[in-house]
């Protein structure tokens, strides 16, 4: 029976009631099952992931295949999913036969081993290769690393309590996360426990970030900021020939050095300086770039205590084996890492990095992995498929403009048509990338 109710509007009862067949609010979701056909997905995953499981009812690729489209359309937890499940269009637009049950999906990630949910952080490493080329179409590539603590507030497995700047003293995850900064693709992760931090496993990370990257690229730049500062994780750099861009810690003996310094003014209130140091148990002294920018009245108390004040100056300091560069250039380069901040915030805000899906540390491993695979296939599809080259939009614009488009699903004849609503505004658009679509060449040079 229809469920039937009186809405006033003006004056004026509309009957509402729920009796419409056909119809579906994702109808452009297609441009990201399109792009995913095209890179081979499903069956990458189902080659690659191995996991043991009873359930045959779907197979590993269409479960796997549930939780990232689940991602691309901000559908954070499980419980989310029942609107897929009741969209019978989005399952024939995506090419599912059904869509699994919350419980289902529940199961399904509560079975992952380790190993398991690292060959899905192997796929989209492999993935990204196929997209980008073997050097990813650059002789020059920059590493961004950073990590993020994901909060979780049940009884999750190996959740302990760390580091935690916004709940301090609640249990969370701790991943590090490594982004090509010139193309903002997802590189590789490690998740990890609450109570892990950076420079424990900076220099593994960094090994399998490598191991991940191809071959052929000339010139290996890193960015990163202060979890990372560390005698070990610098000297590791500089045997592997890598230049870096690493903040500083301010212990006393930097904080010393800064009174002292001859600044130069680039304007903005901006000023530079360098000194040479050499850290206790250092083999060597290194270069530090100083940037002091002058503190406006008024504008203390809105800053956020990340940088150190002096005397009306805030100070921040980067080590750097880049000998050639002004110390604005570094500070400039060492900027640009300001977009890994961005991607990281895209993988919160746009597909639930910030979420934890099951009680099994494996689980929500694997959840990590197929979140970030998610953020590429985003990634590609802004740049492959909507020419978003230079200015990529975040992950809400996207939906809004492209997968959120009402449709109906009719038959003519023998032909099923998607009918997209005639009001849509970005009718060109939307065309023009589904042509993008069907020349889309591979790899993806930049």
């Amino acid at each position: 029976m229809d469920t039937v109710a009186q809405v006033g509007r003006k004056g004026k009862g509309i009957e509402v009631s729920f009796s419409g067949r056909g119809l579906t609010p994702f109808g452009g979701i297609g441009l990201l099952g399109g792009l995913m056909r095209k890179l081979k997905v499903k069956e990458a995953l189902e080659s690659k992931v191995q996991l043991a499981r009873r359930e045959r009812k779907y197979s590993l690729g269409n479960m796997l295949l549930s939780v990232i489209y689940a991602c691309a359309l901000d559908l954070e937890r499980l419980s989310d999913t029942v609107v897929l499940r009741k969209d019978g269009v989005f399952q024939q637009v995506v090419g599912f036969d059904d869509y699994p049950h919350q419980t289902s999906l529940s199961r399904f990630m509560s079975k992952f081993t380790v190993m398991a949910a690292k060959d899905i952080g192997e796929v989209g490493a492999d993935l990204r290769r196929t997209v980008r080329g073997e050097t990813g179409g650059q002789c020059r590539i920059t590493l961004d690393m950073d990590s993020h603590v994901t909060t979780v507030y049940g009884k999750q497995q190996r959740a302990k309590v760390g580091y935690n700047p916004k709940k301090p003293g609640r249990k969370s995850y701790h991943p590090l996360l490594c982004f090509v900064g010139e193309t903002r693709d997802f590189l590789w992760g490690r998740f990890r426990p609450g109570d892990r931090n950076n420079v424990q496993d900076s220099k593994w990370f960094l090994k399998e970030c490598l191991v991940r990257l191809g071959a052929g690229i000339k010139e290996l730049f890193l960015r990163a900021d202060s979890g990372f500062y560390s005698d070990d994780f610098l000297k590791c750099l500089e045997r592997r020939r890598i230049w870096y861009a690493v903040v500083a810690k301010l212990y006393p003996a930097i904080q010393a050095q800064l009174a002292g310094l001859e600044y130069r003014d680039i304007g903005s209130g901006v000023e530079v300086g360098e000194f040479r140091y050499q850290g206790l148990g250092w083999k060597k002294a290194r270069r530090m770039v100083v940037i002091r920018e002058e503190i406006a009245e008024g504008e203390k108390k809105k800053r956020e205590p990340k940088l150190l004040e002096l005397k009306g100056h805030t100070y921040q300091v980067i080590v750097t084996n880049i000998e050639d560069w002004a110390p604005e250039e570094v500070w400039r380069f060492y900027n640009n890492r300001a977009n890994v901040e961005n991607m990281v915030k895209e993988g919160v805000l746009g597909y639930g990095l910030d979420v934890a899906v099951s009680h099994s540390y494996a689980g929500n491993m694997a959840h990590f992995f197929i979140t970030m695979l998610t953020y590429n296939l985003m990634n590609w599809l802004k740049e492959g498929v909507l020419g978003q080259q230079k200015v990529k939009r975040m992950a809400k614009w996207v939906r809004q403009h492209f997968f959120l488009i009402p449709g109906r699903l009719v038959r003519k004849g023998r032909k099923l048509i998607l009918r997209l609503s005639q009001s849509y505004p970005w009718k060109h658009e939307y065309w023009w990338a589904e042509a993008r679509l069907e020349t889309l060449k591979l790899p993806l040079l930049s």
